[in-house]
């Protein structure tokens, strides 16, 4: 009896850690992961040498010089781990193939023996640079269905919530809960809702991140029934707080129409969701009594539906959207349910 576990390659950005609680997921059902995920906001020279190295090099024209060192080392870290692993990989899944240089996609493709995937979760004009890679991949998903055309041979997924580590209270101590980064196009309407929240007299956990701000400068700009922060908050912790509402809440971003975790994560954990995506009206696990669609202006009829008991779904529009599903769906692994995207 054979009992070994399929190893897969995980490579992604690590901004915000996701990838950590992906690979749990991996591991939670059967894979061995070899974790390859590459932070975009901080790299640590291995030693004064290299870093000088590249320096010179900078100086002497090459404006790759630190791109290709990072590369290096990632590749001497991805061989390590494949050896450890027995020297190739059953599987490999990219999200966001583009932070990856081509030449190292090809060579993890080399290694690996079934399929090399990779699953775009913003929408193809917000990082363009993925479409000079997309053909070095054995399958090309995209979750935005504008981005489904019949001369590019993209497939159709969206994103899922985590079935593993699930810890929902019998209580949630919030009525509603969101978490997002500053973006202007939306801040009237994220300033509105919080307004209105404070109105009805909901418990509420709002917060608003930012970046290239001061936290002064963030914090002028909402009401104080939002917390404000400056950087990166870990997936993990949002993932925790958000089990812990009643209600969860999306503000579309404008890049993409593509449904955000959001939505999802509001299915699988039995909360309602209200949104600002209309699109969601589309997708098979829509009810009126478990979303809001608000148009970001007018929040009538917000109080009846919040006292709507939450429509309850088949069980197998909830294994449809589960992590379970979707990497068997994303691998071709069977048994899975097909996902699709409107049109």
């Amino acid at each position: 009896m054979n009992d070994r576990k399929p190893t897969i390659v995980l490579g992604m950005p690590a901004d915000n850690q996701i990838h950590k609680t992906i690979e749990s997921a991996l591991t939670y059902h059967g894979f061995d992961v070899i974790n390859i995920a590459v932070d975009g906001q901080e790299f640590r020279y291995p030693s004064f040498a290299s870093r000088l190295s590249v320096k010179i090099r900078q100086a002497l024209g090459d404006k790759h010089a630190k791109r290709r060192l990072k590369s290096r080392l990632l590749t001497e870290s991805f061989e390590q781990q494949l050896d450890a692993a027995g020297g190739s990989a059953d599987y490999a899944l990219f999200i966001r193939g583009d932070t990856y240089t081509p030449e190292f996609l090809q060579d993890v493709k080399r290694r690996v023996r079934g399929n090399t995937v990779n699953y775009q979760w913003d929408g193809m004009s917000r990082f363009p640079n993925i479409r000079d890679c997309a053909a070095l991949f054995d399958k090309f998903y995209v979750f935005d269905p504008a981005d489904i055309r019949p001369s590019e041979n993209y497939l159709p997924a969206t994103n899922f919530y985590f079935d593993h580590n699930i810890n929902l209270p019998e209580t949630p101590p919030n009525d509603i809960y969101f978490v997002g980064f500053h973006m202007e196009p939306r801040r009237a309407a994220i300033t509105a809702f919080a307004r209105e929240t404070e109105k009805l007299g909901l418990k509420t956990d709002l917060a608003i991140g930012g970046l290239d701000m001061s936290e002064a400068e963030l914090r002028r700009l909402y009401p104080e029934n939002i917390r404000t922060f400056i950087g990166i908050r870990r997936f993990e912790d949002n993932l925790k707080a958000a089990q812990q509402a009643e209600i969860l809440v999306d503000f579309k971003t404008p890049a993409h129409n593509g449904l955000s975790f959001r939505p999802f994560e509001a299915l699988g954990y039995r909360k309602k969701l209200i949104t600002t995506n209309a699109g969601i009206k589309k997708y098979d696990f829509y009810h009126p009594d478990n979303v809001f669609v608000w148009d970001g202006e007018h929040l009538d009829g917000l109080t009846e539906f919040i006292a709507r008991p939450l429509h309850e779904f088949p069980p197998e529009i909830y294994q449809k959207y589960s992590f379970g599903n979707w990497i068997n769906y994303i691998l071709d692994i069977e048994p899975h349910q097909k996902i699709s995207l409107p049109e």
